[in-house]
């Protein structure tokens, strides 16, 4: 009982410690300017105070003065116009932030890599490039002008990083600077400026490589920033694959449409069909309805349906004045016959259903197209 207690002592102990060591000061709270030094894997500055103070001269943190990028690190919950200023032209921040201090001079102290703390140089557009600041550079905490020539005397500042692999395996990266000017690196035995080299050629640095690149092979390799360029064959592959793939869906969308326009037209037809075979039904049942009032009273249910559907000479298709059953296509080209008109006169029915005209002409007729105004049996 008494290990376990110890255990979770040493433990709460150790947690406390820790907590302690990494908690940083904040503002008013104490601090060591002692403490204040570089990390040996970043090389950026460490302190006592927390990213927005710096370590005063009387030991205490005090809110830094300027700032040195334009978002600066540790002012997520600062609006911008709450962050330190920047500093004007001709001066920079210090990696502290304490204040604006004016740039030095070739030869005056600098931070580390921190080319931005040297002053220009009269023709710093002529010497400025992608491995320093408008032409100055600073190498070994001095100030250098990037304006050494082929075969000259050199400075070299090689600093060593720490990369990991994607094992975990840890390995040193160098970074050699130098003050050559452009197209030009630091040899670093000789110590003289010598030519850039073009990309496939022999190589032991990235600084030796026009592209800053030399890869596995230790041949100068692409630019990082190097833009692709497709061959031809891909381009006509991409066209083809454009072409095709519109040509489907087009195609597709033709089937689609097809089924689609079959499927109404079948839906059309059979509303139709349905439409005309009601109005057969209905004009049949009128025409019912009036035979069926033509006839004397007490009339037998078999005499009136025969007086509907049946002719002493037989129905067909092609009597004119003979009904046609309910739901019971009709010839487009059966008419009926005004009277004993001849055939010349014969008008064509315009429906499949049998239109009996109500004249003055046809009242000895079978069939009458509509019942006397006051109905009745005619004797």
């Amino acid at each position: 009982m008494w290990s376990i207690s110890r255990a979770t002592i040493l433990s709460l102990s150790t947690i406390s410690l820790l907590c302690l060591v990494s908690a940083k000061s904040g503002f008013g709270e104490a601090c060591d300017q002692s403490n204040t030094h570089l990390d040996t894997n970043t090389y950026n500055l460490v302190t006592d105070c927390d990213p927005t103070t710096y370590c005063a001269s009387n030991g205490t943190c005090a809110y830094k003065g300027c700032r040195k990028d334009i978002y600066p690190f540790g002012y997520a919950d600062y609006a911008f116009d709450q962050l330190p200023p920047m500093c004007p032209m001709g001066q920079f921040c210090p990696d502290e932030g304490d204040q604006c201090m004016p740039q030095q001079p070739v030869g005056g102290s600098c931070q580390k890599d921190r080319d931005n703390e040297c002053a220009l140089a009269d023709d710093y557009k002529n010497l400025a490039g992608f491995l320093n600041t408008n032409g100055s550079i600073c190498l070994n905490f001095t100030c250098y002008y990037a304006n050494v020539t082929l075969g000259q005397t050199c400075i070299t500042d090689n600093t060593a990083y720490t990369a990991y692999l994607d094992s975990g395996a840890a390995y040193a990266f160098i970074v050699s600077r130098d003050n050559c000017a452009n197209g030009m690196y630091c040899d670093g035995t000789a110590l003289q400026c010598m030519k850039m080299k073009r990309r496939g050629e022999a190589c032991s640095g990235n600084k030796e490589c026009l592209t800053y690149n030399c890869d596995e092979n230790a041949k100068c390799g692409k630019a990082a920033d190097e833009p692709i360029h497709p061959g031809a064959w891909q381009y006509v592959l991409v066209a083809l694959g454009i072409v095709i793939l519109v040509g489907g869906v087009m195609t597709g969308l033709w089937f689609f449409h097809r089924r689609s326009r079959k499927e109404n037209q079948i839906r059309l037809e059979q509303y139709y069909n349905e439409q005309i075979a009601y109005r057969q039904s209905i004009m049949s049942m009128s025409h019912a309805k009036n035979s069926l009032l033509s006839l004397p009273p007490n009339t037998s249910q078999d005499v009136a349906r025969s007086s509907l559907y049946r002719d002493d000479s037989g129905w067909t298709s092609a009597t004119n004045d003979a009904l046609l059953p309910p739901n019971m296509r009709r010839d487009s080209s059966s008419g009926w016959s005004d009277g004993d008109a001849p055939r010349d006169r014969m008008q064509r029915a315009d429906s499949e259903v049998l239109l009996m005209p109500n004249d003055a002409s046809n009242r000895d007729s079978r069939y009458m197209d509509a019942p006397e105004p006051r109905g009745g049996y005619r004797g």
